[in-house]
């Protein structure tokens, strides 16, 4: 993408919450075809990146029901159209989640992809004095509040023994941010690809990236409970995410011609889609402990610096309903 403010519309990335004790909808072949064929499944994107991913790998093919897009630039808002029961199912990274749950929000996650910790990393301008987290006291720093690079800055912040309130927090939309920085106006940048791969072209450095903090790797397709209360929605909704799994199974093994289709479609330049997906192994796991365990990280983290209102149990916002339709479950 040749201009900095197409990136709104045209791409961040992945996965987010939703479920409770309701009836668990049957696979959507138990529903008649004339049923599904008369009703929609309404799907918020962050900038296009879901509905070119099941584009590219077939996956939008022979549909029995139809598939309505909204466009989002970020989580947080596509969380909040969840939460009104505006779309029924969307994909976010991993703090999201946690924001909304802390603000009681009906929304639930229902499936995980883990392998992008690298997405996201902390930048500082090109000859910048800044050479580890500890140089960042009473610096500048920008980042998306609720974002998982905030979760990043966090995380470094308190290896490095420093808290949020020792720097001077900046909380800017990717974009805003993305101009304040190049304007030589912050200190440092917490942020994900493609805005990284942008920075460093233009010779930011990465003081740190996610690699240490495997939690960051994470993305969740998450869904209204509107919808999940609904028996044929609920069953929509699992067939959407087993075709986002067999979509990412397929742009994660075939990175070259995932490569050109979203190059394409975003209009960013294909070597920074390239650059872009080298740092990301993306597959759809289970909810699991596991997967429980690692995004508490975060819930704890949040609400030991004050960020969310309240300690969470994250788990009380999993819906592992749609498990057993992932393909490794077969």
């Amino acid at each position: 993408m040749p201009r900095f403010f197409s990136i709104a519309k045209h791409l961040p990335l992945l996965a987010l919450l939703l479920s409770g004790g309701q009836a668990h909808a049957e696979p959507l072949a138990t529903h008649a075809l004339t049923e599904r064929a008369a009703v929609e499944l309404d799907v918020g994107d962050q900038s296009g990146l879901i509905q070119a991913l099941l584009a590219a790998s077939g996956e939008d093919r022979d549909l029995q029901y139809r598939l309505d897009w909204h466009p989002f630039s970020a989580g947080p808002a596509l969380m909040e159209a969840l939460n009104a029961a505006a779309v029924d199912v969307g994909v976010v990274g991993n703090a999201p989640p946690v924001f909304a749950q802390a603000g009681g929000f009906d929304v639930r996650i229902v499936a995980a992809a883990e392998g992008a910790q690298n997405n996201n990393a902390l930048l500082v301008p090109a000859g910048s004095p800044i050479h580890g987290v500890a140089d960042l006291k009473g610096k500048r720093v920008a980042v998306a509040k609720g974002s998982s690079g905030h979760y990043l800055l966090l995380a470094a912040l308190t290896g490095a023994g420093l808290k949020m309130s020792d720097i001077q927090v900046l909380y800017a939309s990717p974009v805003d941010a993305q101009n304040a920085f190049a304007s030589g106006r912050l200190d440092a940048w917490a942020v994900w690809y493609p805005f990284v791969g942008q920075a460093t072209s233009r010779g930011a450095r990465r003081l740190l990236d996610g690699s240490q903090w495997p939690e960051t790797g994470l993305n969740f397709t998450v869904a209204s409970l509107a919808a999940l209360n609904d028996p044929l929605k609920a069953g929509l909704v699992g067939d959407f995410v087993q075709r986002l799994a067999r979509a990412q199974a397929w742009a994660t093994a075939n990175p070259g011609p995932w490569a050109e289709h979203l190059a394409g479609v975003t209009r960013l330049p294909l070597p920074l889609v390239q650059e872009m997906l080298q740092q990301q192994s993306l597959r759809y796991v289970p909810l699991d402990g596991r997967v429980s365990d690692l995004q508490q990280r975060l819930a704890d983290a949040f609400a030991e610096a004050r960020l969310i209102p309240r300690p969470l149990q994250v788990g009380e916002a999993f819906d592992d309903r749609y498990n057993r339709l992932l393909p490794s479950a077969h």
